[in-house]
């Protein structure tokens, strides 16, 4: 493996940590900062899955749509099991803020 996708499968799993995290655990903030920390921390995922793509040429098709189907795949994933984490939810529009953000950083 390449060192972009070492660094994708690393992030993708830094991720997945993250989203593990209980409501409690977490820091509380008067600023809802919610959805730009969704979309800043989606925009490094979509580069890191183009930039993985590209230069490793692990699909057949197009890096644009590879790195948008695995993106918003996994965002659905990742919000889907916030659903079993205590206190958190799953949210399409944080989705809608993934997906935003992968397109983003894709470019």
């Amino acid at each position: 493996m390449k060192p972009y996708t070492v660094l994708t499968i690393g992030y993708m799993l830094l991720i997945t940590l993250l989203s593990h995290v209980p409501q409690e655990d977490l820091p509380k903030s008067d600023l809802d900062i919610d959805y730009p920390f969704h979309f800043a921390e989606y925009s490094i995922l979509g580069f890191l899955l183009f930039r993985s793509i590209t230069s490793d040429e692990l699909l057949t098709f197009h890096p644009f749509y590879g790195s948008l189907l695995i993106g918003i795949s996994f965002a659905i994933l990742d919000e889907f099991h916030q659903s079993f984490v205590p206190g958190r939810h799953m949210s399409s529009t944080d989705v809608l803020f993934d997906s935003l953000g992968i397109v983003f950083g894709m470019f």
